[in-house]
């Protein structure tokens, strides 16, 4: 094998482990600025059910 295939071979191996890298560091800091969004989100009312306690006039 040629040294320049060797170093051309390395080359993409290291451009391939680097964006790995990057997509991974991504991901992590997105996963923790989602779960610090939920964090610091206010408390919900619970949600009450559109029919059930209501009053329904019916007349036959």
């Amino acid at each position: 094998m040629e040294i320049n295939s060797l170093m051309s071979a390395q080359v993409a191996q290291l451009q391939q482990t680097l964006q790995m890298s990057i997509m991974d560091k991504a991901m992590n800091m997105g996963a923790a600025g989602a779960v610090q969004m939920l964090e610091t989100m206010p408390e919900q009312p619970a949600a009450t059910h559109p029919h059930k306690g209501q009053t329904i006039d019916i007349q036959v």
